[in-house]
């Protein structure tokens, strides 16, 4: 990510300096002096640029070129103002700026009740109180038709409220909803508001949302001639209030734009600040969900009272209604497949947004809610948590499938992979087992699992469960193929052959039906399960990985057929990885020592389940670590198998063997 920061121009009371030293390299500003609707000369924007540029940062947003009302009602000078933006956006990219942050607003570019909500720590943040608003808009707007627009209580609490406050509070509640930022509106009077609502009259959501995306598809050809992204920023609250619709505030609200606006260079803000203030809002997964247009990223929590509708800033940037770590690793991978995908601006410009007031700010005058202090502290939470999910919750936003999930080895993976933030579809024969496991994890808070019963032999019923992988989760990016094992039929009871043994007992008496069973349901119960899901990694340029086995490296007495099977899935591994490696998909696997799991545990522990047989004393003998392996010592190596780590790994085979296949014994 790009850390950056909003600054207001040369007058803002926090510097350049200033922001340099909190570690930022991108600049988001705008011509600030510019009132609405006028043009942003090439002179003027290439001047900005260098003084952001001497400063020792880069201009890389522009937050932002305002949108006229009259464009937005489609009235007036429309037309003049639309062919203005287009030549500032020109200019800008002439500048070297090639991101626009915007929004379709109606007359307010945010509302908020509180401007300095006292914390218990002395400091102050920003809020929104549903019932103060109300007491604003019922009292002292007075709009026709506001009682309309609130529900008995916060009537009820608006009037308590109102009745309460001295004409001095009035008047501070007034000019906090009604605070213009630099460049935006200009600060308003009751009087003032009520004349602009007033042009909004016949205009409703669709009316409103046909004009943004009309204004879009007139200015897209020339975003598209000069490489100008234009990410519009949700509504703040995202909710109507005074009587204004609201068209960007919601999944269905981001869909939309997409289908009517399909060109690429139209995107969004994510800002999950104020995504955040409505509690059906998921911030984090609207992020996973519309990665591909995200071009800048807004990052703040918010925290609500128990009428779920007033809400205020978090304490933290980290804490509160959305899940922030969810939401950078979001981000993360999204950086992460531009980059494959060679795209030049693969970074994605984020800036912490919003910081409490704090002791240190209060000499310095800054705008509401854009503090030095407190933005500094939400910038280095941000800053720790990129690194520290880089390094170990990868798999926010993967979706995994797993065959043999409810075995002793692969649960244990599925686990793993959810605790890292992976979506897992358990995939086994039993599914009353797949459902014991699947409730077992969502004990433990690891809810997003689907249970599909499925035989890996079993072409059919494989590409059934692809569909509902694809149905549910839209795509897959990990495919673990667990599902193995060994047969008795398969085995030989003698270590060696004498002589005088036992034809049953040998090689010569080992059933062919049961070595066919074990070498079917190891090498084309992994061959199947690749070539039915493979298909969907194609588009997502995913990873498969193997469960191999030991007796694949170096032969073991009595299971013959178990090595030969396995032998096969490492030379398989090998051969597909090459074979999808143009189509970015890798392909490797993981090869256990020795595990205690159901099907071996009589061969390697006594009935006290502690003490080795004389076949077990001879496995620990010849691992140099003297013990069984553990399942989760498995999950190390598929973690780093399945995540940006190992990106340029494939066809590998990894030991995870407590050294068995390094060691003689001797």
């Amino acid at each position: 990510m790009i850390e950056s920061w909003r600054w207001y121009g040369p007058s803002d009371p926090i510097t350049l300096r200033d922001i340099r030293q909190a570690g930022v390299s991108g600049i988001v500003t705008a011509l600030h002096e510019v009132r609405c609707g006028e043009l942003w000369t090439e002179d003027a924007v290439a001047e900005r640029a260098k003084i952001v540029a001497d400063a020792g940062m880069k201009w890389v947003v522009a937050e932002s070129i305002a949108v006229h009302e009259d464009i937005k009602t489609r009235s007036g000078d429309w037309r003049h103002y639309i062919d203005v933006y287009k030549q500032s956006l020109r200019n800008l990219a002439r500048g070297g700026v090639k991101t626009v942050c915007y929004n379709f607003m109606p007359v307010l570019d945010w509302t908020r009740s509180d401007l300095a909500f006292p914390m218990n720590d002395g400091s102050s943040v920003l809020k929104y109180d549903s019932a103060r608003v109300a007491a604003f808009d019922m009292f002292i707007l007075k709009r026709a038709g506001a009682e309309a627009d609130y529900s008995d209580d916060v009537k009820k609490r608006a009037r308590e409220i109102f009745d309460k406050l001295g004409e001095g509070e009035r008047k501070a509640l007034s000019d906090a909803i009604l605070l213009g930022l630099p460049g935006t509106v200009d600060d308003l009077t009751p009087e003032q508001f009520l004349q602009m609502i007033r042009r909004y009259e016949g205009i409703d959501a669709d009316k409103l949302r046909q004009n943004l995306y009309d204004f879009l598809n007139e200015i897209m050809p020339v975003c598209e001639e000069v490489g100008i992204r234009m990410a519009i920023h949700p509504d703040d609250p995202p909710k109507p209030i005074f009587g204004l619709p609201r068209i960007m505030s919601t999944e269905a609200d981001m869909k939309r734009l997409i289908e009517n606006v399909p060109s690429p260079n139209s995107g969004f803000t994510l800002c999950t600040g104020s995504l955040g203030g409505l509690y059906a809002n998921a911030p984090h997964l609207l992020m996973e969900k519309f990665a591909d247009r995200v071009y800048f990223a807004h990052f703040r929590n918010t925290k609500f009272d128990s009428d779920c509708e007033s809400f205020r800033e978090a304490d933290s940037h980290l804490c509160g209604h959305t899940d922030m770590p969810y939401a950078m690793q979001c981000l993360i991978n999204e950086e992460a497949r531009r980059r494959a995908n060679g795209d030049s601006d693969w970074q994605i410009p984020l800036r912490p947004d919003h910081g409490k007031l704090m002791d240190i700010d209060n000499t310095k005058g800054c705008y509401a809610g854009y503090s030095y202090g407190g933005r500094v502290i939400g910038l280095a939470e941000l800053r720790g948590l990129a690194m520290g999910l880089q390094s170990f919750r990868p798999l926010v936003g993967k979706v995994a499938v797993v065959t043999g999930a409810a075995g002793v080895l692969c649960s244990v993976m599925v686990r793993n992979l959810l605790k890292a933030g992976a979506k897992v579809a358990l995939i086994g024969r039993t599914l009353s087992k797949l459902e014991a496991l699947q409730k077992k994890l969502a004990s433990e808070g690891l809810t997003q699992t689907l249970a599909i019963a499925a035989d890996v032999l079993d072409k059919d019923a494989l590409a059934a469960a692809r569909k509902r992988v694809e149905e549910v989760w839209g795509k897959l990016d990990i495919l673990v193929n667990g599902a193995g094992g060994n047969d008795p039929r398969g085995t030989t009871p003698l270590e060696q052959c004498s002589p005088d043994s036992p034809c049953a007992q040998s090689f010569f008496g080992m059933d062919m039906a049961g070595f066919e069973y074990v070498n079917r349901l190891n090498m084309i119960g992994t061959i199947l399960p690749s070539q039915i899901f493979g298909e969907l990694l194609t588009k997502t340029r995913g990873c498969i990985v193997n469960i191999s086995s030991m007796a694949a490296f170096q032969p073991l007495t009595k299971v013959g057929a178990y090595g030969a099977a396995k032998a096969a899935v490492d030379n398989f591994t090998k051969w597909l990885s090459a074979h999808l490696a143009p189509l970015g998909v890798r392909v490797n696997a993981i090869s256990p020592g020795f595990f205690i799991t159901e099907q071996n545990r009589f061969l390697m522990l006594e009935k006290d389940g502690k003490t080795p047989t004389a076949r077990g004393g001879k496995v620990l003998a010849k691992t140099s670590m003297h013990r069984f392996g553990e399942p989760e010592d498995l999950c190390s190596a598929l973690q780093f198998l399945v995540s940006p780590a190992s990106a340029f790994v494939t066809g590998i085979i990894i030991p995870v063997d407590g050294g068995f296949s390094s060691f003689s014994g001797v």
